[in-house]
C-alpha cells in the first residue's frame, strides 16, 4: 500500500502547486503602464508591468537604462544599463531585401492563420485602462495653435467618455512641443494569452518562417 501511496503523493504535490499558479495566473491580471516624457532635451520612458504584487519596471533617460524587480513596491533587484560607444565588431545584417517578393508572399501566407490566432486572443483579452498627463503646444502661427486648441477642448467631452485624460496647454509665443503621458493597459486573463503565444512559437510555419528570415537576413544558407 505504501509503494502505491507514494507516486501518488508526488504527482499531488507536483499538481497542487502548478494548477494553483495556473489558476492565478488566469484569474489576477496583468497590467502595463507606459510612459513617455517629452521636454526640450529631457526623453524619459518607462514601462512598469506588475502582476498582483510582483511588477517589472524598466525606465531609460537618454543613454541610461534602468531595470528594477519590485514586490510589494519593494525593489528586490535593480541593475543600470549604460549605452557604450565601444567599438564592437560589426555584425550588421544583410539587407532583408535578399527576401525576394515571392518569398515574402509565401511566409506571410502561411504564418498570418497562427498570428492572426495569436492576435485575436490578445486583443480579446486586453482591456485599455486610461491615458492621463500633459500636452504642451505652440506652434509658429499663434492662431493655428489657438484653432487647434480649440477643436481639442470641444472633444473632451468625448475622451473623457473614452478614459482620455490628457490636458492641452497652448503657448503663443514661441514654437514648443513637450508632453508628459502615461497610458494603462490590462490583460485579463495572462494564462490565456500565455498558451495562445505557446502555440503561436510552436507552430511549424512560424518556426520556418523565423528560420528562413533570419537565415538570410544574417546570409545564412537555409536549406
Amino acid at each position: 500500500m505504501d509503494e502505491f501511496l507514494i507516486p501518488v503523493f508526488i504527482v499531488f504535490s507536483l499538481l497542487v502547486p502548478v494548477t494553483a499558479l495556473a489558476l492565478l495566473f488566469f484569474a489576477v491580471p496583468v497590467r502595463a503602464a507606459i510612459t513617455l516624457v517629452w521636454h526640450g532635451d529631457r526623453h524619459e520612458q518607462a514601462v512598469v508591468v506588475s502582476w498582483g504584487i510582483a511588477a517589472i519596471r524598466s525606465s531609460g533617460k537618454g543613454s541610461d537604462r534602468k531595470t528594477e524587480v519590485l514586490i510589494a513596491n519593494r525593489t528586490v533587484h535593480s541593475g543600470n544599463v549604460t549605452e557604450s560607444k565601444k567599438s564592437v565588431p560589426d555584425r550588421t545584417p544583410a539587407p532583408l531585401s535578399a527576401l525576394n517578393i515571392d518569398e515574402v508572399v509565401q511566409i506571410i501566407q502561411k504564418i498570418i492563420g497562427p498570428v492572426g490566432a495569436f492576435g485575436s486572443v490578445f486583443w480579446n483579452e486586453s482591456r485599455f485602462e486610461d491615458a492621463r498627463g500633459a500636452v504642451t503646444l505652440g506652434l509658429s502661427d499663434p492662431a493655428l495653435t489657438g484653432e487647434i486648441c480649440g477643436y481639442y477642448w470641444a472633444s473632451r467631452f468625448i475622451l473623457h467618455a473614452s478614459r482620455v485624460y490628457i490636458e492641452l496647454e497652448p503657448v503663443f509665443d514661441r514654437q514648443v512641443f513637450g508632453m508628459d503621458i502615461t497610458v494603462r493597459v490590462k490583460v485579463r486573463h495572462p494564462l490565456l494569452v500565455m498558451i495562445a503565444g505557446l502555440e503561436l512559437a510552436r507552430n511549424p510555419a512560424v518556426k520556418a518562417a523565423m528560420h528562413r528570415v533570419m537565415g538570410k537576413s544574417w546570409g545564412v544558407a537555409v536549406a
